[in-house]
């Protein structure tokens, strides 16, 4: 989910209750070297797709696939554990715990709290360009629950949610969902079977419709879109790729922490 310019992506998800996924990394740390505006956001050429634990931020080179460590998410009040996180087209991270909204540092994890009313637990964050929704101006912050189908808007300053959509199809978040201009909604959901199912999301309805028959892999907490590819970090500590047409996925890496979620710009390439 990144264009040539301005590349970089992140998303999370998983189930509304997660254990573990503490601070752990598969490929070493290291630091985000990545340009960043003065208030964490990212500028000129970041070609990093992120991924996190429930306590730690990582960065993925959406190219090579290397994976190094940020650091561990710095609390503006108290501790909390990231549910997921998400970037806008101009990009802006933000993240979500059970109960706040965060803005996020790309350069240090640092998490500065924007709200602590959130109205719902989502396991799958977004951000989705405005015209997708059919209205205009900056890109909309979309929560999905794994509860059901519903798909929510989130206001980051109050955390107020407003349902603006459902999956139907018996289907529920599995873990995350992620959304690239010229390149549409896609959903790791669950219908009752072991192994999470890709589903493309209907811009405005967010109706589903599956792609393929399943993923291969289960409970994938957090996806992320690169060119031609979707990237999906599990709670088991895979990695994986997807093909967007066959909604198969290949593993790439084992053994890595516990992820609960990833994400991409919605303004990441889209080459087919």
């Amino acid at each position: 989910m990144r264009l040539g310019i301005v590349l970089f992506a992140i998303a999370a998800c998983g189930p509304g209750t997660r254990d573990g996924g503490g601070p752990g990394s598969g490929s070493g740390s290291g630091s985000n070297d990545a340009g960043a505006g003065g208030d964490g956001s990212i500028t000129g050429e970041a070609t990093f797709v992120y991924a996190h634990t429930a306590s730690t931020l990582y960065q993925v080179d959406p190219d090579t696939l290397a994976i190094s460590m940020v650091g561990p998410f710095v609390w503006s009040n108290g501790s909390d554990s990231m549910t997921d996180i998400a970037i806008d087209k101009a990009g802006q991270m933000l993240g979500v715990s059970a109960s706040s909204v965060y803005r996020v540092d790309v350069t240090n994890a640092h998490a500065t709290r924007l709200s602590n009313g959130l109205t719902g637990l989502f396991n799958g964050l977004s951000f989705v360009p405005a015209q997708m929704l059919g209205q205009t101006g900056d890109d909309v912050l979309v929560g999905t629950r794994n509860e059901d189908g519903a798909v929510f808007s989130i206001d980051p300053m109050t955390g107020h949610a407003t349902q603006i959509g459902d999956m139907g199809g018996g289907f529920s978040s599995s873990g995350d969902l992620v959304a690239v201009t010229n390149f549409g909604t896609v959903q790791t959901a669950d219908n009752g079977v072991s192994a999470d199912r890709l589903v493309r999301l209907a811009p405005q309805t967010f109706a589903a419709t599956v792609v393929g028959t399943d993923i291969g892999f289960g409970e994938i907490w957090g996806i992320a879109f690169w060119k031609n590819k979707i990237f999906g970090f599990t709670n088991a500590g895979e990695f994986v790729t997807i093909d967007p047409t066959t909604g198969v996925g290949t593993l790439i890496q084992s053994n890595g922490p516990a992820w609960w979620g990833a994400a991409v710009t919605t303004a990441a390439p889209v080459i087919f």
